[in-house]
């Protein structure tokens, strides 16, 4: 019995055809297809899992960033919110770039912060992040936020305001 695994193509450039290796493997099970990934590391396996737990970034598309880029290098991308960095990954673009930064920037850590006012006129990065981490959707934010008075200016208070008017 044989299986069809995913491997990006920097593990596959570092050996040769019938040598022997360890991956580590996920399987993806989807509506119309089941696949199996694999990872050189179990550190790679968990960033590939961070990765599809964020809203538009499913299997291929996760590996796809892995596959073109080291691990480090992404978690670096990360948290200094480098948006730029992923514009060389294809089928990465600013937006998809924007959402990894935002859901998992609390997981990987890192001191950039993302400008999103360029794309999301309604949303300040620290309110929109703490209301995105407690599990608020973006439309119910960008309603909120949208009618948040203009005098609020402490990040605190807009918080506390956003959070007794949503739902």
């Amino acid at each position: 019995m044989g299986y069809w695994v995913y491997l990006g193509t920097n593990y596959l450039r570092k050996h040769n055809e019938g040598e022997e290796v360890k991956i580590q493997t996920y399987m993806a099970v989807g509506e119309n297809e089941i696949a199996l990934y694999g990872f050189e590391s179990g550190d790679e396996l968990e960033l590939f899992k961070m990765l599809i737990t964020v809203s538009g970034v499913g299997p291929k598309t996760a590996a796809g960033i892995l596959s073109g880029c080291n691990s480090l290098d992404l978690m670096k991308a990360i948290g200094d919110a480098d948006v730029e960095y992923f514009a060389k990954i294809r089928g990465v673009g600013k937006r998809t770039a924007q959402k990894i930064i935002i859901e998992l920037k609390s997981r990987v850590g890192g001191l950039g912060e993302l400008d999103l006012k360029q794309d999301y006129p309604l949303l300040e990065d620290e309110v929109y992040l703490s209301l995105k981490q407690l599990g608020f959707e973006r439309r119910e934010i960008e309603k909120v936020m949208g009618k948040m008075p203009k005098d609020l200016k402490e990040t605190g208070d807009r918080l506390g305001w956003c959070l007794r008017n949503l739902g």
